[in-house]
């Protein structure tokens, strides 16, 4: 008995099959990670108004409300979904103007370092702006 006529169809099986399999594993393997993952966006509502609500500010505050609007607010801004804690008057009389400003120079595990995009007077100017501020509360975040 000849079994060559019997193996060529299975192995030409094989040659189409198994790209349709292996590609679309291999492709879902990005960054190290096991599959391919996709964000999930949620809307928050964040209250605007009492973040931008007028404040008696001289110039360095007004600098500092600026750079923090920029690049602190997206996580210290007082909703649920941001990882960082919200900051203002309390932070800073609990942690020091030494602290923070440690802290905005060098990051954390969570937080990105601003040493190298934040000249010292701007980090000046953020923590000038924290010492009258006072965050909104954060919402409770809504049930699943």
């Amino acid at each position: 008995m000849n079994m060559r006529p019997a193996l060529v169809p299975l192995l030409l099986l094989l040659v189409i099959v198994a790209p349709l399999v292996t590609v679309p594993a291999l492709q879902g393997q990005t960054n190290g990670e096991a599959h391919a993952t996709v964000p999930q966006v949620t809307r928050t509502d964040y209250d605007m108004a009492a973040f931008m609500a007028p404040l008696p500010l001289g110039e360095a505050e007004s600098k500092g409300r600026q750079l923090f609007a920029q690049r602190c607010a997206n996580c210290h801004g007082g909703t649920t979904q941001r990882p960082g804690p919200p900051l203002g008057r309390a932070s800073i009389e609990k942690l020091g103007d030494v602290a923070i400003r440690d802290k905005i120079n060098k990051g954390s595990a969570m937080m990105p370092g601003f040493a190298s995009s934040l000249q010292p007077a701007q980090i000046d100017e953020i923590i000038a702006f924290l010492k009258p501020f006072e965050p909104p509360r954060r919402q409770a975040s809504p049930p699943d």
